[in-house]
């Protein structure tokens, strides 16, 4: 596992932009609005914490933030450790947690999911929710993973895999001329962000390779850093129980377009049927995905 030579100084600039990191009204994000979540991602969400709750209770959660769906799963009596790269969202996770009535509270954990050993203790689970597209060393990962859940463990995953170029082409065309929250002032100085934006994983890693950071993130820069290999390194190590490809497009795009308040919500429940139409006639690929992955019990 060969470290780019920035390696630290980037995750040092990861780790600060997701503990200052707060709602933006020119730049609104979709989990930032309930109702959009829900809409696009209410009823796989709810599978999600189902399929991780039937599988109990001993859970270690990769990539927790500040805690939400920790704390959800907690709160059903689940026996949880979680792990974030920012102290400062698990400080406030473990601070949320105090002021709940908790059977078992949660296990933080600060550490750097690239490196760090997991805790090596016979999980029932690992779950990952929208955090292994930050992961660089993924396949390492993968394997701590193998080796901290029990023999036929469960490792889910809801995850962004990415949208392709062309359709980020199209959204980032979208995003200029449609009415969105930023100004049109302000998306024209964005212009030289979108190369960056435009990157695939291999471009990517491949300018990492060659220390340089032009395509990634100015703030968050490990941000889509693995997408399709986030399939490709589950596979190798793991048995696929289930796997659901979803949302494709306008996701991405739903929260930061300008409508009048009364058809905002109307709108994206028109935009998440013209989504799912696309992955049901086979059109393209969702860019997101819920993965139910079994492990391999140990060779004898």
């Amino acid at each position: 596992m060969t470290e780019p030579k920035q390696y630290d100084e980037l995750i040092a600039k990861e780790s600060r932009h997701w503990g200052e990191v707060r709602q933006d009204t020119q730049n609104p994000q979709i989990w930032h609005d309930p109702k959009l979540f829900e809409i696009f991602f209410g009823k796989e969400y709810q599978q999600f914490v189902n399929y991780v709750l039937a599988q109990g209770p001993r859970i270690l959660e990769l990539g927790c933030g500040e805690g939400n769906l920790t704390l959800e799963l907690a709160s059903h009596g689940l026996d949880l450790t979680a792990i974030d790269l920012s102290p400062e969202r698990i400080e406030r996770a473990r601070s949320r947690a105090r002021g709940l009535n908790l059977g078992v509270q949660p296990n933080w954990i600060v550490a750097d999911l690239n490196t760090f050993p997991l805790p090596k203790n016979g999980f029932d689970c690992a779950v990952a929710h929208d955090s292994l597209h930050h992961i660089l060393h993924l396949g390492h990962l993968c394997e701590e993973v193998t080796q901290a859940l029990k023999p036929d463990g469960r490792f889910i995953i809801m995850d962004y895999v990415g949208m392709g170029f062309l359709r980020k082409l199209v959204a980032g065309f979208l995003y200029g001329i449609l009415p969105t929250y930023q100004p049109y002032t302000m998306k024209w100085r964005l212009r030289k962000r979108l190369s960056g934006f435009l990157a695939t994983e291999a471009q990517k890693r491949k300018a990492l390779d060659q220390e340089s950071t032009e395509t990634l993130h100015e703030h968050s820069p490990f941000e889509e850093i693995s997408q399709q290999s986030i399939l490709d390194e589950i596979k190798k190590r793991f048995e696929i129980v289930e796997q659901r490809s979803y949302n494709p497009f306008w996701f991405y795009l739903a929260a930061k377009i300008r409508v009048p308040g009364r058809w905002k919500y109307p709108i994206a429940r028109i935009l998440r049927s013209f989504d799912d139409l696309m992955i049901r006639l086979r059109l393209t690929r969702g860019a997101y995905v819920l993965i139910v992955a079994r492990n391999l019990p140990l060779a004898l």
